[in-house]
Parts: structure tokens; sequence; C-alpha cells
């Protein structure tokens, strides 16, 4: 019974590692809906605040060894995405109308980068 119990516990994890996985700031209101709202339109979307021990471990597997707080992290198929690059990637997986949204990659990943870093900088002012 242990070993059968065991079997299904490593399968679970496994599977959790195959998903594609949101790290989001949680003490930023808008991170956290934002968050929230994607499992909701991709219900394949696993989400983990970023200062939980569980997102440490999962960036370092992807080589992540700074964590900075003022990113999105987006984990998938073994590959990481920070900033707007993550957002992009994120909504490429969320239905119509949203998936549009991603179009944006065509842009310099510097200009979007900057805007994000603006947005960052202001998050936690924002009313939700």
């Amino acid at each position: 019974m242990r070993i059968i119990k065991f079997l299904i516990h490593t399968n679970k994890k496994l599977m959790m590692k195959s998903q594609p996985l949101i790290i989001y700031d949680s003490k930023c209101k808008f991170c956290s809906k934002f968050a929230s709202w994607c499992t909701l339109k991709n219900n394949t979307f696993q989400t983990i605040p970023v200062r939980d021990r569980e997102a440490k471990t999962r960036l370092r597997e992807v080589d992540v060894v700074f964590i900075n707080l003022n990113t999105i992290y987006f984990i998938n198929d073994k590959k990481v995405y920070t900033k707007s690059e993550a957002v992009f990637e994120i909504m490429k997986l969320i239905s119509f109308p949203w998936n549009i949204f991603s179009l944006f990659r065509i842009l310099p990943l510097s200009l979007t980068n900057y805007f994000y870093e603006v947005f960052a900088k202001y998050r936690y002012r924002i009313k939700i």
C-alpha cells in the first residue's frame, strides 16, 4: 500500500512539473489577480508565489540563481521567461481574444521590458 501511495505522489509531482508555471508576487494585488485570472482562463497553469520555498526550488531547476521580486516568472517546457516576455508567453496560451496581446512580441524586448519595469515600479499603487 505504501508503494502505491508513493507512486501516486511521485506521479502527481511529475505532472505538476510538466504544467506551465506562473511565479508571481503575492504581495501585489494586481499580480495576484492576474495569476488567478490566468488559471481561470487556462486551467493547465499552475501558480506559486515568488516568496514560496517551492518557487525557489522550481527556479533553481531552470538555473535561475538570483530571484527578482519585481518580475513575473513563467516556466514552460523547461524554459524560463521573465518580465514582458513572460506575459506574452502566458497570453499566447490563453484563448481568443486575450491571446492577441502576445502579438506585442514583435516589438523590441528592450522596449516592452521598459514598460514592464515602469508598471512594476508602481504596481502596489494600483487599486483593484
